[in-house]
C-alpha cells in the first residue's frame, strides 16, 4: 500500500535545522516537501539532501523549491498560496530568523524592525492564510497531526544583551505561539515549540541539527489528546 500522502512546509530552509528537519521527515514517510529560503543556491543544495535523504530509506518524495523573502509580505502570500496548490499541508515548520550580533546603540532600527517582521509578522501572516487549511485536515482526516512547529530558543528566560534583538523577537513569537495553541488545539491543530538553548553545531551533544530534526519529529508525531507545546534541548546535557 502507498504511503498516505502529507506535505511538509519549511520556511527558513537552510544547512543547519532547516533541512535537516526537512530530511527527518522525509526519511519517516512525508512524500512532499516544500521548502523556502531567499537564496536559490541553497535551496538547490538543500533538494538534492532532501531527495538523498528520502531515497537512503526508499521513500519516494517530491521536493519544491521557493525562494522568498518572507520579510515581503506580499510575495510571501503569494508563496503560500503557491505551496497550497501542491495539496493538504500536514506539518508546518517555522525556522526563519536572523542569529547574530545586535549592540545597544548601533543595531539601527530597520534591522531591529526586519528582525521582528521575519520571526513574528512572518509567522503571523503564515498561520492567517494556512490555519484554516490545518483545520479543515484535522476534521477530514482523523489519522492525520496537522501541526505548526516553531524554532525557538531560551532567550525569553535569559535574554542575553549581545543578542538583544533577538531576545526580543523570540521572546514575542513565543507569546505568539503560544496564543495560536491556546485557540487553535480545540480545532485538531498542534501549535509548538522547538526550542533551542546553544548555539547549533554539530559537535555539540544536544544542539546539533540531526537531534533537533529528530526531537522536532517526536514532537510532531505526538498523538491528539497527548499534544505538548514544547520541546527544550538544552545547550548541555
Amino acid at each position: 500500500m502507498p504511503p498516505t500522502p502529507r506535505t511538509l512546509l519549511v520556511i527558513g530552509s537552510g544547512p543547519g535545522i532547516g533541512v535537516h528537519v526537512a530530511a527527518e521527515f522525509a526519511k519517516r514517510g512525508f512524500t512532499k516537501i516544500a521548502l523556502v529560503s531567499r537564496t536559490a543556491e541553497q535551496l538547490s543544495v538543500d533538494k538534492m539532501a532532501v531527495l538523498q535523504a528520502a531515497g537512503s530509506t526508499g521513500v519516494l518524495a517530491s521536493v519544491y523549491t521557493f525562494q522568498c523573502d518572507i520579510g515581503d509580505s506580499a510575495r510571501l502570500k503569494q508563496m503560500l498560496d503557491e505551496v497550497k496548490e501542491l495539496g493538504a499541508i500536514e506539518c508546518v515548520f517555522f525556522n526563519a530568523a536572523r542569529v547574530g550580533p545586535s549592540r545597544f546603540f548601533d543595531f539601527p532600527v530597520e534591522a531591529f524592525e526586519e528582525d521582528f517582521n521575519t520571526t513574528n509578522l512572518a509567522l503571523y501572516t503564515t498561520a492567517a492564510v494556512l490555519t484554516p487549511s490545518l483545520i479543515s485536515r484535522a476534521a477530514s482526516s482523523p489519522n492525520s497531526k496537522p501541526s505548526f512547529l516553531v524554532t525557538n530558543s531560551m532567550l525569553y528566560k535569559t535574554p542575553m544583551p549581545s543578542l538583544f534583538s533577538l531576545s526580543v523577537v523570540k521572546a514575542a513569537q513565543r507569546s505568539l505561539v503560544r496564543c495560536l495553541s491556546q485557540v487553535y488545539e480545540k480545532d485538531g491543530v498542534h501549535f509548538g515549540l522547538v526550542s533551542v538553548e546553544g548555539a547549533v553545531s554539530e559537535s555539540s551533544p544536544n544542539c546539533n541539527p540531526k537531534n533537533i530534526a529528530d526531537k522536532t519529529w517526536n514532537l510532531y508525531n505526538q498523538e491528539r489528546g497527548d499534544w505538548t507545546l514544547e520541546v527544550e534541548l538544552p545547550d548541555k546535557s
